[in-house]
């Protein structure tokens, strides 16, 4: 069940950055092939045949030429990287929906991996797990394979609050933006999507908060409607 776990919520993740060429001191001429830089975290649903991350994460890139940002793209976790743009940002609830350019076979074949969205009432206690990319490029792999945790439900969910958040308790560092938040339960249903970092103010403490799903089911029927 365990394994199982992990590779429904690892399956959908993938990395968010940006390529471009970069100077070589040394060699006195820019780095072949261009660099990719890390971000953040995305990830695919299903039914929507949408790509997901948070706002902040794309946000530097808004604007900026290409010269000077870098080409934005994602992959990894298997995949190979394709370029990426931003179709819809939510700053009021820090979400981004992102167009992968890609032809019809390799979109099928990310989507499949994609996890829905959740409807059910959430409780204090119940637990979870989350994949992403923390430290960006400081742990990649070979295969830019995700990093994987679990926690819990940690507080009461914070619904009368204006964005909708949930409190989670678990060990999170940055790199994790974006990244999905399922039911162990039930781990083809995102419940939440990572948001922030613990602050030093708080101590670095294991505790984060993720995006509500109904907030990320109300920008999908945006898109839909």
């Amino acid at each position: 069940m365990e394994n199982n776990l992990a590779q429904v919520v690892c399956s959908a993740v993938r990395t968010v950055g940006v390529v471009k060429p970069e100077f070589n001191p040394q060699q006195m001429g820019f780095w072949l092939p261009p660099q990719l830089r890390v971000h953040g975290t995305g990830f695919w649903l299903k039914k929507k045949e949408a790509f997901i991350t948070c706002a902040h994460v794309v946000q530097n890139i808004l604007g900026t030429p290409v010269e000077v940002a870098g080409m934005l793209v994602v992959g990894g976790n298997g995949f190979e990287y394709r370029k990426a743009t931003v179709s819809i940002v939510d700053f009021v609830h820090d979400l981004a929906v992102l167009h992968i350019e890609a032809d019809d076979e390799y979109l099928a074949t990310q989507v499949a991996k994609g996890l829905e969205i959740t409807e059910r009432k959430l409780n204090i206690a119940d637990k979870v797990a989350y994949a992403g990319f923390p430290f960006g490029n400081e742990l990649l792999n070979n295969r830019h394979s995700p990093s994987y945790s679990e926690g819990v439900v940690g507080s009461e969910i914070l619904e009368d609050t204006f964005p909708k958040m949930i409190q989670i308790s678990g060990a999170i560092a940055g790199g994790f933006s974006g990244a999905p938040v399922v039911l162990k339960e039930d781990p083809g249903k995102v419940i939440a999507v990572v948001a922030n970092s613990p602050s030093k103010e708080a101590g670095n403490a294991s505790i984060f908060r993720g995006i509500h799903w109904k907030h990320l089911k109300g920008l999908l029927d945006l898109i839909n409607s």
